[in-house]
């Protein structure tokens, strides 16, 4: 009787030795579990979709999708249009390219009573942002 009682504490701290000494499973890099944490995560929000609308409406048939600019022909007319990737936009202030936007400058248009103040400004970041990587 000895000998079965003393057999099974042997057997039963065996097994407990095995199962210590695997790997615990780390819920936090289980794929099962990120799959889940990423599916319950909402998307980002873009602050800036709505300058991006504006951008796509009023901006970019001049300034390109790129930001580039360039030379474009508006009712015959050539106009060379600044790329907003070029030293001189990229070293503007915030206020300098509020201005034009606002007032307008040689070929651009005025856009200070089309947009509102937060669009003009939102414009900015996004130029800012997506053009120039600041």
């Amino acid at each position: 009787m000895k000998y079965l009682k003393f057999s099974l504490v042997i057997a039963a701290f065996s097994v407990f030795i095995a199962a210590c000494s695997q790997p615990a499973a780390n819920t936090a890099t289980n794929p099962a579990n990120t799959a889940k944490t990423v599916a319950n995560t909402p998307p980002p929000i873009d602050e800036l979709a709505s300058a991006k609308k504006i951008y796509s409406e009023k901006c970019v048939n001049c300034h390109k999708a790129d930001g580039l600019g360039g030379q474009i022909d508006i009712e015959g007319t050539k106009i060379k249009v600044t790329s907003y990737k070029s030293d001189k936009s990229m070293n503007h202030d915030d206020a300098k390219l509020i201005d034009y936007l606002v007032n307008g400058d040689d070929d651009m248009p005025a856009y200070g009573k089309k947009l509102s103040e937060t669009e003009i400004k939102d414009l900015v970041k996004l130029i800012r942002r997506d053009f120039q990587g600041k």
